[in-house]
């Protein structure tokens, strides 16, 4: 039984080759059309109504449906397994952008379109539970940070590229071609995500019921750093987050907010990122993340101090793609440890919760961000962010004492026992 599971999972890597190339692309589709509709729903409703309160609104509900969606996303993957229900999400994504195109041909389609834009933000949560768990099963281990930097490129390129075609569709008359457009781009999406090889589901769908509930439950207690990576994982993310709060204040207050400038400086952000996959990942990224992690969030640190003086376009446009590089950098190990060490059959539920965990700490630390951005401008807000991320990289440095977790904060117990027996050797 055991040679055969082996097998079946060496035979899916080797097929999945083609695989993990075409996960990137699928994940550029998916937010090319996620931040293109998120554009359109806001200037839609803004044309409708007059004013930005409703899509707020959008953005506000969206933030707590995906927290919640979070509480079951995990189980449904771990049960239904990660390539199908990525493929049925973004169907329904697909569906979803469609019912937005039609809303938009009523008299008054405000409301409506608030609720179909919801729903987008509902089939979004479980496919992003559903790719945390699909990128180890396609990736060799050697392979996985690699594939997870790349994943991280085509995020930001998708973003990047989403929001001023989402403006662009405004240009069609009516506004249902341009809502059409995204739903081809989620269509396109589904259909690569199809092609990928499948896994059967870690967990069996009959008589499991009492140890699906406890896997995720035992998980935890039986790896003690899991949680705690868990909880660093989601908040360095958090701490990039509020940054993107600040990228259009910031030229605007320093370079009068010309738009070739705001341009600029916006694209430096994920062409950092996307830089990031430049680095050569390789074995040393999978084990245990501390040497190189601590590099790039005390350069992502350094990044956010340096952006506190008033400097020249250059300057500030290459930290802002330092901010970008380094912040890749540290999701990208943070994200392949946490998969590498994660059971298989919990991986949804994992990922579910790491989302879960990021809601939960975005929604007071970004609404703290957004007030002392107003209140008291750039400079404040970027000391915030640099306060926010300094605590992370103390916790890091602080929880991987040997006297506290060690290795085990990154890494899973066997992992970490055979790490220190091959040094004792």
């Amino acid at each position: 039984m055991t040679g055969t599971g082996t097998a079946t999972a060496t035979s899916l890597r080797t097929t999945g080759a083609g695989g993990t190339r075409r996960i990137p692309l699928a994940v550029f589709f998916v937010n090319l059309a996620l931040s293109g509709n998120n554009a359109l729903v806001a200037a839609t409703l803004y044309r409708l109504t007059g004013s930005a309160s409703n899509f707020a609104l959008v953005l506000i509900s969206n933030f707590a449906i995906a927290a919640l969606v979070q509480l079951v996303a995990g189980q449904v993957v771990d049960r239904m397994g990660a390539g199908r229900l990525a493929v049925v999400s973004e169907t329904f994504a697909c569906g979803a952008i469609a019912l937005e195109a039609v809303l938009s041909l009523r008299a008054h389609p405000a409301t409506a379109m608030v609720g179909a834009a919801a729903l987008v933000s509902v089939v979004q949560a479980f496919y992003r539970a559903a790719m945390f768990s699909l990128s180890p099963q396609l990736a060799a281990k050697e392979r996985l940070a690699s594939l997870n930097a790349r994943i991280n490129a085509a995020f930001q390129a998708g973003t990047l590229l989403g929001a001023p075609l989402g403006m662009l569709m405004l240009c069609f008359r009516p506004v249902f071609w341009g809502f059409a457009v995204l739903a081809l781009s989620f269509a396109t999406a589904a259909g690569i995500l199809k092609s990928l090889p499948r896994k059967s589901p870690a967990v069996p769908g009959a008589g499991g019921s009492q140890d699906e509930r406890g896997g995720l439950i035992r998980a935890l207690c039986e790896q003690r750093g899991l949680m705690l990576h868990i909880v660093i994982c989601s908040g360095d993310y958090v701490a990039v987050s509020m940054f993107t709060l600040i990228v259009v204040p910031l030229a605007t207050d320093r370079f009068g907010g010309g738009t070739l400038t705001m341009a600029l400086v916006n694209a430096a952000l994920p062409a950092g990122v996307i830089l990031s996959t430049l680095v050569p990942w390789g074995a040393r990224s999978n084990g245990n993340p501390l040497t190189l992690l601590t590099a790039s969030m005390s350069a992502l640190l350094a990044a956010f101090l340096l952006l506190l003086p008033s400097w020249g376009l250059l300057v500030t446009l290459l930290c802002v793609a330092v901010v970008g590089f380094t912040a890749g950098c540290s999701q990208t190990l943070l994200m392949t440890a946490l998969q590498v060490r994660t059971p298989r059959e919990v991986l949804g539920r994992v990922g579910s919760l790491r989302l879960f965990v990021a809601s939960a700490l975005g929604a007071p630390t970004l609404a703290l961000a957004s007030y002392l951005l107003d209140s008291g401008g750039v400079r404040t807000a970027l000391m915030y962010c640099a306060g926010v991320e300094g605590l992370y990289l103390a916790c890091v440095l602080a929880l991987s004492r040997r006297c506290l977790w060690g290795d085990r904060l990154f890494m899973s117990r066997e992992a970490a026992s055979s790490n220190a027996g091959e040094a004792a050797g």
